[in-house]
């Protein structure tokens, strides 16, 4: 055991030197979370090459149905940023409920906009898309600036300034986590065409969220989106897997993905997307930049889907820290299975969290983590993750 044990420290610490030697070789302050650092690998913004900056404006974007949960997190990771630094917007199914919402638990940082069209997995592009709209109109045309897409079960996982830092490292790329191309959209005239599928919570650029609303109609408040065709195919002339949300968003800024170069008998294709860098097509795991940590699996038992966890664990990130959290004594996921008529889907929800898992979030190199039980015990989360 003790010779595993110092390779795997080994490892870490190599990564972790090379993550500093990368931050100084780009002049980019270096962060407390050595997790943070070895992000550098994914989240380079290759493609978008551009000067650091230690001012970005995040732009939060909530989505949700009557209110904003853990408003006491929420302040407290708001607190004491200046409000040039930032912009809170929040779209609401219930506005009316959302906004008493919002004054009871003095909220008043955050901005709610008029609703528009929304239903799960038939349509929350339109609501991510008015939420930009606001946000973009709210902008000097010069200020360089971030859009956070976040849920109601998300929640902020290292300080506001490790976060505008760590945005303001590559200004002109997006952050976007791939899903493996196993789940992709396969076009049905050509299979070589495909719409890469993509985690909606992503992390955009001011380029690409400008790109992305000349390229989408404009949302409407009673009718569902109609996403434009690209490349003269329909959403339904592609064998769909996932929501519109999930799909749509990559491509219509990105285009779509040619599998079109066989290499001694496999496929071994990549594409470049400027900031996102090199995708690869027979990748088993998720690719990108993965700014928010979550996963949703597979299986038809608790057993089958930790197998499950467990083998992806070894080279995915997202799933390893499934691991490490259900390894901590203070750390309870909530494990609902859903959609059983088609295969099971598996989403862990996080029902309580205690320092050791808390400090886990903190240490990982991620930003930002849902899902959250909106009634989840997390008592002292703000100390350990804000320093609160």
């Amino acid at each position: 055991l003790a010779p595993i044990l110092f390779l795997v420290a080994g490892a870490y610490l190599q990564t972790d030197r090379e993550g500093v030697t990368f931050a100084q070789t780009q002049g980019w302050p270096l962060t407390e979370f050595p997790g943070v650092r070895d992000a550098w690998r994914d989240c380079r913004g290759l493609g978008r090459s551009a000067p650091w900056t230690d001012d970005m404006h995040v732009n939060f974007l909530l989505m949700t149905m009557d209110r904003v949960p853990f408003p006491d997190i929420w302040r407290d990771f708001l607190k004491g940023v200046p409000e040039t630094s930032y912009k809170f917007y929040v779209h609401c199914k219930d506005y009316d409920a959302c906004k008493a919402n919002l004054e009871a638990n003095g909220l008043n940082m955050i901005h709610i906009i008029q609703p528009v069209f929304n239903a799960w997995c038939v349509d929350l592009l339109s609501p991510m898309l008015q939420l930009l709209i606001v946000a973009l109109g709210a902008l000097p045309a010069d200020r360089p600036a971030k859009f956070v897409i976040v849920s109601a079960d998300h929640l902020p996982i290292k300080p506001f300034r490790t976060i505008q830092l760590e945005l303001g490292k590559h200004p002109g790329a997006s952050d976007i986590c791939l899903y493996p191309p196993s789940f992709w959209h396969v076009a049905r005239d050509d299979p070589s065409v495909l719409a890469p599928a993509a985690s909606q919570w992503s992390v955009l650029s001011r380029r690409d969220a400008e790109v992305l609303l000349q390229r989408m109609p404009k949302p409407s408040a009673t009718l569902p989106i109609v996403v434009p065709k690209l490349e003269g195919r329909a959403w339904n002339d592609f064998v769909v897997q996932h929501c519109i949300d999930e799909v749509s968003v990559f491509s219509t800024i990105f285009g779509l993905y040619h599998n079109n170069t066989i290499v001694n008998g496999s496929e071994m294709t990549t594409s470049e997307f400027p900031g996102i860098g090199p995708v690869f097509v027979n990748r088993s795991r998720e690719q990108g930049c993965c700014r928010t940590w979550g996963f949703m699996g597979g299986g038809n038992s608790v057993e089958e889907v930790m197998q499950t966890v467990h083998w992806w664990g070894l080279v995915s990130p997202l799933a390893s820290y499934v691991e490490k959290l259900q390894a901590a004594p203070d750390t309870k996921f909530y494990i609902p299975f859903t959609h059983c008529d088609t295969g099971c889907e598996v989403i862990f929800v996080v029902d309580s969290l205690g320092p050791i898992g808390q400090r886990i979030l903190l240490e990982s190199p991620f930003l930002f983590a849902r899902k959250f039980a909106h009634n989840a015990s997390m008592p002292g989360f703000a100390k350990t993750i804000f320093g609160a």
